[in-house]
């Protein structure tokens, strides 16, 4: 529905914008981190300085809240990556595919040609072939990409996640 109102079917935006718009997780998140870390009288101070709306927002709100954006980030980050079904729903064009689509259509590709069904397909000669060894690497293939990203970003998701929580 929101890839209709937004016209943005067979674009990337219909795989980003829904995670954004449809997670409450993130949204509670952000919310708990502004309220119980940032105090009022840091804003009051600004304000009390001069300081706009747009500049309170950019120039100390932000600033203050890395590790909770950071932490937004790479849950968006990984449930955009994994995402395999909202492709196949929104996406027409093969181009656009994430790695997780084209992995779960080579997955069934190698399925079917491994079944006895098709054996008229492949001439009297059946290929055997190693279904399971290319499952485990093109899952390392998949996973590679996240191992690469999170030690560097695992001091942020840490704070963000721990000081967003309610405080006792």
């Amino acid at each position: 529905m929101w890839t209709r109102i937004f016209h943005i079917n067979d674009t990337i935006w219909a795989l980003i914008i829904p995670n954004y718009l449809m997670n409450a997780f993130n949204v509670l998140l952000v919310r708990n981190y502004f309220k119980n870390n940032i105090p009022d009288a840091i804003i009051e101070s600004a304000q009390i300085d001069g300081a706009g709306e747009g500049r309170i927002l950019f120039r100390i709100m932000l600033p203050l809240a890395v590790p909770v954006s950071v932490t937004v980030g790479l849950f968006s980050g990984l449930a955009y990556w994994n995402d395999w079904i909202n492709a196949l729903y929104y996406i027409e064009s093969p181009k656009l595919y994430g790695i997780q689509n084209l992995l779960i259509r080579m997955m069934n590709n190698i399925q079917f040609l491994s079944s006895g069904q098709n054996a008229g397909l492949l001439g009297n000669s059946i290929i055997a072939l190693p279904s399971n060894g290319i499952r485990m690497a093109l899952a390392v293939i998949g996973i590679m990409p996240i191992l690469i990203i999170f030690p560097f970003l695992q001091k942020y998701l840490i704070k963000g996640v721990v000081i967003g929580a309610v405080k006792g």
